[in-house]
């Protein structure tokens, strides 16, 4: 081959090459939604004004998940989304689109249409709002999802995710009834679900579930009864994520749970309430799933952390116990050696400076801490000088609640001392100007991806925003 010949063929390859690689870091910027989806979309908008290329690549990303910030406005943006959904110039990729928000009272009219236009739909979320004025949700009553009409039916059969939010607003007029029938002709529909989220769910009459389901989120009204629940635990035997809540004035859960302890073993993730479970089922529970990672104990007793304990998981990574006996947080640091969080866990009594020291000296694999309250530490000094100097240098993640706010001074103490930090969420006071030079001062060696810095008295506008742009990572995600 000759050295022309050589050229022109590395510049065909190059040529050919070349939409792949925007297609790769497109891809790569599409990877970051979840994290900040705002900039993730406007930078994808910006993307379709490079040239061609960029253009029909950038769409079929920016189509793929659509994000409309609910707010002002944003129903018309819905509406104008559903509009595009039949024209020439766009249709073509918004069949790309594969996880959709979906408000019932504005788009159940054009939902045949989504399917019809969307094919590769495969998550789903219904927001069902009730009692706000100017949505009386007429439609919805009246057929919304009782029946379903073919295309609607065939587009529901293809979703692996489905996300049926209940948002209650000025509820007076709410008709539970309706919304149960509609949600669990949803489910039955269903056939292929992998994910299911849903609250005020009344499973008194339902019948099916998918068999492929892994991950249920759900809180009861009415939970099914044992004979229901008992032709329905086959089907839930690959279940790997379990959260269970508990509605208010709802009736407990514990035959639902005691059959799901008998049958499931593949479970990785449990949130999980007291009025939803007994110490017994949950102690079976646990022991039947080793390979669990993480526990959330919401609101339960000393009982339930002792009956995690009775055959403490291995690979247990998140422990949130709640407030519960000093001892117990303990005993879970000696029991389980690769914790790695205790979540919002606090020390009922003796809260001292002896028992954050024998904490510390167990922490050895602890990367996120919670600090609800200085209270929980037994006093601001002690965090501050004895806690955060020991375990800063391997905090991965540090998350401050609403109740105490840093200053300044304290936010940097905190940004020195954690050397390996990549996620802060913060309350803060002070100026956007000293909050800005606070990062700064840790620019160089930083390694922060998520930041959130709220409080009712602090000014920190999108200036100071940009400024802390130019000196941290590009994709890191500043909300106030």
């Amino acid at each position: 081959m000759t050295l022309m010949q050589s050229q022109e063929a590395s510049a065909t390859k190059r040529a050919l090459a070349l939409p792949e690689i925007v297609f790769e870091i497109l891809a790569c910027l599409e990877a970051q939604a979840d994290l900040c989806p705002q900039l993730v979309q406007s930078t994808l908008r910006a993307c379709t004004l490079v040239n061609w290329t960029w253009f029909f690549d950038a769409n079929v990303f920016l189509y793929r998940a659509p994000y409309i910030r609910h707010g002002r406005g944003s129903e018309a943006k819905i509406n104008a989304f559903v509009r595009t959904l039949s024209t020439t110039n766009r249709g073509i990729y918004v069949r790309s689109l594969s996880r959709c928000k979906v408000e019932l009272w504005d788009i159940y009219p054009s939902l045949d249409r989504l399917f019809e236009y969307c094919p590769r739909l495969s998550s789903l979320a219904l927001c069902f709002r009730s009692g706000e004025q100017g949505h009386l949700m007429e439609p919805f009553e009246a057929e919304a999802f009782r029946s379903f009409n073919p295309t609607i039916a065939k587009g529901m059969s293809h979703i692996h995710e489905l996300d049926l939010t209940s948002v209650s607003i000025n509820s007076t007029d709410k008709d539970d009834a309706a919304y149960a029938d509609a949600a669990l002709n949803c489910i039955s529909a269903c056939t292929r679900l992998q994910k299911l989220v849903t609250t005020r769910a009344d499973w008194t009459n339902i019948r099916t579930i998918s068999r492929h389901l892994t991950d249920l989120s759900i809180s009861f009204v009415a939970p099914p009864d044992l004979k229901t629940s008992v032709m329905l635990a086959p089907n839930l035997v690959q279940l790997t994520s379990l959260h269970l809540h508990h509605a208010l004035h709802a009736q407990p859960a514990y035959d639902f749970t005691r059959v799901l302890a008998q049958y499931c073993c593949s479970l990785i993730n449990l949130d999980i309430c007291p009025e939803v479970i007994t110490t017994t089922s949950l102690e079976k529970l646990v022991e039947r799933n080793p390979r669990l990672t993480s526990i959330y104990l919401r609101n339960c007793p000393d009982e339930y952390t002792s009956a995690v304990l009775e055959h403490p998981p291995q690979n247990l990574k998140f422990f949130d116990m709640g407030v519960v006996d000093s001892q117990l947080i303990l005993k879970a640091l000696a029991l389980c050696p690769k914790l790695t969080s205790t979540g919002k866990s606090a020390p009922r009594n003796n809260n001292t400076a002896e028992f954050w020291q024998s904490f510390l000296e167990r922490a050895r694999q602890i990367q996120e801490l919670h600090v609800e309250r200085w209270t929980d530490f037994h006093s601001k000094d002690l965090f501050f000088n004895t806690v955060l100097p020991k375990l800063g240098p391997q905090l991965v993640r540090l998350w401050f609640g609403w109740r105490d706010l840093l200053g300044c001074d304290e936010l940097e103490r905190v940004l020195t001392s954690c050397d390996r930090l990549q996620v802060l969420r913060a309350p803060v006071k002070g100026n956007g100007q000293n909050l800005v030079r606070c990062f700064k001062v840790v620019a160089d060696r930083s390694r922060l991806r998520e930041v959130r810095l709220f409080g009712d008295n602090v000014k920190f506008c999108d200036d100071d925003k940009r400024r802390m742009q130019r000196f941290l990572p590009v994709l890191c995600s500043f909300t106030n």
